[in-house]
């Protein structure tokens, strides 16, 4: 029984551990990194559409974390018309949100939308 709760408490702070590191990921990205660009043609339909653009988001990202618009940098862009999804650095940590329609969010929160919602 002894062996059995051992076993149990490593594996315990072991995934503890693991969780912890994957949530404060930091980016450590080159002096020279360059921004991917959105697709144009993606962009112009949302903006044509009144849906919320790149801008938007890095502005919603900026207040979400309290901090400038200038500390938020982009590391992946995923877009299709109705939704997207974006990998970000800010301050230093690897952060991913996505848009559904005209709304963003952090990846981590669920929506209606969401199957394992119900």
């Amino acid at each position: 029984m002894k062996k059995f709760l051992s076993a149990l408490m490593i594996a315990a702070s072991a995934m503890t551990f693991a969780q912890q590191t994957e949530q404060n990921k930091k980016c450590d990205l080159p002096k020279d990194y360059q921004e991917p660009k959105p697709d144009k043609k993606i962009q112009s339909w949302i903006k044509r559409f009144g849906a919320v653009t790149i801008e938007d988001l890095r502005k919603h990202i900026a207040l979400d974390n309290d901090c400038e618009e200038k500390d938020v940098i982009f590391l992946r862009i995923v877009e299709q018309k109705v939704n997207g999804l974006y990998s970000v650095c800010v301050k230093g940590r690897e952060m991913k949100y996505k848009r559904l329609g005209n709304a963003f969010m952090r990846n981590e929160e669920k929506t209606i939308f969401d199957p394992s919602v119900n």
